[in-house]
């Protein structure tokens, strides 16, 4: 197996199959855990559609908002002479400008920094002049949604979105069963050494300047530093925890919302949308474009609204000391197996 455990899952026509194999954690465990159907994972940027793609849809469902809004309708930071006309569509597409990833965590002393460094820093690229997959537009947005609903990122997210369908396992900061998570990797490795070799994005801070690091192997914790050092696993880029189950209920609900086909409408760049990427696949006369997201620890989520079907795929791909291998690669084959199903 390529990874130590994955759960794969499918909605077809509203019918539920979820599968489990190999381990959720196995790191310095003398027995190793078994994978079960119902084990948790940390959705890392799953969390992007589930909690803020998703709630920015029922305010636009609300009429609360257009998604051709200016970000500083609603953040006053954001009134700079670079950053006035940039719009919750140049965010939610990734083509605001802003900084892909930075380690606020240790740039900033509290949240109200963050966002303030966010705002106030300048952009990294020219808006509109190319899409850059940027954790820091989805912590804007989620500001964003604070500042309409006047709630906590927690309850906003809850109100608009989770419950909106009867989700059972899906939660902030930590799984609701600690002990059926699948782990994820040794501690915060893979953040410090993107800062030790400034790759793949330069950052000011230093590794010295932190004295949090984690080293335990993280199960149960969001993996995520931004989310977990920072947000305290709250966070509109990633902190959520599902199930393989809930995110087929979630998937199917998404189906039916008539809001859906302008998020995922043809844009600039054939294969990102507003809040979902997609991915077309070939299988004998069919070709299909199925829409949703990955997520750094391993997770993905997609669907098809011709087919009406919904695939995940949840892995532990970085509970490993070697170099983890690329969710792009271990999820090519269950699209295309889960293809030939539908037709």
């Amino acid at each position: 197996m390529s990874v130590p455990g994955v759960v794969i899952a499918s909605s077809i026509q509203g019918s539920h199959v979820v599968e489990a194999h190999g381990f959720r954690s196995s790191l310095d465990l003398p027995t190793p855990l078994l994978m079960q159907a119902d084990t948790s994972f940390d959705l890392a940027s799953l969390t992007k559609i589930i909690a803020t793609t998703s709630s920015l849809m029922e305010l636009v469902s609300q009429k609360v908002i257009d998604i051709d809004n200016k970000v500083s309708q609603f953040l006053p930071g954001w009134h700079t002479n670079e950053k006035r006309e940039i719009t919750l569509r140049d965010l939610l597409s990734h083509r605001s400008g802003l900084a892909e990833w930075w380690p606020l965590y240790i740039a900033a002393s509290n949240i109200d920094h963050a966002h303030e460094i966010i705002a106030t820093t300048p952009l990294k690229y020219e808006t509109g002049q190319g899409r850059h997959y940027s954790d820091l537009g989805f912590i804007t947005l989620g500001k964003v949604i604070t500042s309409i609903t006047s709630q906590s990122l927690e309850n906003s997210v809850t109100e608009l979105s989770l419950s909106k369908v009867t989700l059972m396992s899906t939660q902030f900061a930590s799984p609701k069963d600690i002990n059926n998570v699948a782990s994820t990797s040794r501690g915060d490795r893979i953040e410090k050494t993107m800062i030790e070799t400034q790759t793949p994005y330069s950052v000011i801070e230093r590794v010295e300047e932190f004295k949090g690091w984690r080293t335990q192997i993280l199960s149960g914790e969001v993996n995520d530093g931004n989310a977990f050092h920072l947000f305290e696993g709250v966070s509109s880029h990633a902190g959520l925890f599902s199930t393989a189950q809930d995110l087929l209920l979630f998937g199917d609900s998404l189906l039916q919302r008539p809001e859906l086909a302008s998020f995922i409408e043809d844009g600039i760049d054939p294969d990102f949308h507003l809040g979902f990427r997609s991915w077309v696949d070939t299988c004998g006369l069919c070709t299909t474009r199925f829409y949703g997201h990955t997520g750094f620890t391993g997770v993905v989520f997609v669907f098809s609204p011709l087919h009406s079907s919904v695939l995940v795929v949840l892995t532990n791909r970085l509970h490993v000391d070697s170099e983890p291998l690329p969710t792009e690669t271990i999820f090519a084959p269950y699209l295309r197996s889960f293809h030939s199903q539908l037709h």
